[in-house]
């Protein structure tokens, strides 16, 4: 018999993954950490006008009410997306503008970027802030820092693209319609989500007996410190090639983390800190080609986990096939999809039980590192504003633990790579280090 609860259709319920991410969220704050907040960069050829900016971004933000919301419970207990019905009173995002020296350097700009997107969100009901870096006539940068728990990476990106679609008068109308404001509130197909939970509840047991390589977190530290990774057109190519040849098509995972893992093993050696494996926490996009323009708001992604043995992370070959073994394995699983499905049935838990809850079953052992590679851009525009795009990359935070993570991503035909660690996880050294071993890795094994 099939028992569905009464919801309202005019509500956006959250998922389960919602509710894990801002379990992350909460979690990260509670230890004195930055939440699980992100930031998109568009690098631009000039400037543009600021107070044109200003009002453009007002006017669109105002409308979506959801931009203005924050989690409730509904009279069935499914949490959902508490937001205005209009958004007359709401106050716009902020914009702050950072005026540096002709002579200011990259590194210059990306401090002041860095301070951006640790810098916590005023209030529960605001969810996007925008920096606008002036480094001389001919650079300057965007930078929009979004609350995790209403995008994700891909969604923001998508945003970004809408509002260069409404400022350009390029289709905004027909984007806009496909949006998804409303969600249902899933309350419905329990056998199936208690049948997706008993498989997930066998690799989150094994996990929990797991004792991976983890960097201490440093005492005193509340910010993220970065480390970028810029790949050229050419080089981006041939590492997309070489990923191939090594891993297999479509394998870019696999490649980027057998890289990652050999250097990062360097750190533990060198500070005498191994342990008997590597656990990688990988976030996965669920979006198929044609839901990437409905759903624009909230998680629609899950995650992987991957597991290697410390004792092999010198060894690129073995590592990839280990990679692409457990990929092919939870694959056919549907352990990402389960995870999804069955994390619905944990949004009954107030955020604070599920959060010491994940503490429990995990015994604080959630990840090395998390792992991010976003397949393919969805801010596809050429233009921002008044201004040429020339790169677009993320800064995101990374929920603590594990303080630390690998993200890649992409802008036409460049890669972008981004190492966010919490300052005092690594040393200036460590992570200068690490960028650069990395990027030459990665360049040399192209054979570029």
């Amino acid at each position: 018999m099939k028992v569905c609860l009464p919801y309202s259709r005019k509500k956006r319920y959250l998922t389960g993954i919602d509710w894990v991410v801002l379990t992350l969220n909460q979690m990260t704050r509670r230890a004195g950490y930055p939440g699980n907040s992100s930031q998109i960069v568009l690098e631009l050829a000039g400037g543009f006008s600021v107070d044109r900016f200003q009002s453009s971004i007002r006017d669109f933000c105002a409308l979506f009410p959801l931009l203005y919301g924050r989690p409730a419970r509904c009279w069935n207990l499914a949490p959902y997306w508490r937001a205005p019905s209009s958004t007359a009173r709401e106050k716009p995002p902020r914009v702050e503008v950072h005026y540096l020296p002709e002579n200011a350097s990259r590194d210059d700009v990306m401090d002041v970027l860095t301070k951006a997107v640790n810098a916590p969100f005023l209030s529960p009901r605001d969810h996007l802030a925008f920096h606008v870096v002036f480094a001389g006539q001919a650079k300057c940068f965007l930078g929009m820092t979004f609350d995790h728990g209403l995008l994700d990476a891909g969604g923001a990106e998508t945003f970004l693209d809408l509002f260069q679609s409404w400022q350009s008068q390029t289709g905004f109308e027909e984007r806009y319609r496909q949006i998804a404001f409303t969600e249902p509130a899933h309350l419905c197909n329990w056998r199936r989500r208690f049948d997706a939970g008993r498989g997930v509840g066998n690799l989150m047991r094994a996990l929990s007996h797991s004792k991976p390589c983890s960097l201490p977190l440093p005492s005193g530290s509340n910010s993220f410190r970065f480390r970028l990774i810029h790949f050229s057109s050419e080089e981006s190519a041939a590492i997309l090639d070489a990923a191939e040849r090594e891993a297999g098509y479509l394998l870019l995972t696999p490649y980027l983390l057998s890289r990652f893992i050999y250097h990062l093993q360097a750190v533990f050696k060198a500070r005498q800190a191994l342990a008997p494996e590597h656990l990688i926490s990988v976030s996965v996009d669920h979006r198929t080609a044609e839901a990437a323009a409905r759903d624009v708001f909230f998680n629609h992604m899950s995650f992987l986990f991957f597991r290697v043995p410390s004792g092999i992370a010198d060894d690129h070959d073995r590592v990839i096939h280990i990679l692409k073994q457990q990929m092919y394995e939870q694959a056919k699983s549907r352990f990402s999809h389960n995870l999804a499905d069955a994390s619905m049935l944990m949004r009954i838990l107030p955020l604070s039980v599920f959060s010491h809850l994940r503490q429990v079953v995990l015994k604080g052992n959630f990840a090395t590192f998390g792992f991010s590679a976003i397949g393919s851009c969805s801010f596809t525009s050429p233009r921002f504003m008044d201004a040429d795009v020339l790169n677009l990359f993320h800064m995101p935070l990374i929920p603590v633990p594990p303080g630390l993570g690998f993200i890649v991503t992409r802008y036409g035909d460049r890669l972008n790579a981004a190492i966010p660690y919490l300052d005092g996880m690594l040393t200036r050294e460590e992570a200068d280090g690490l960028a650069r071993q990395v990027r030459e890795s990665l360049v040399a094994g192209s054979g570029h």
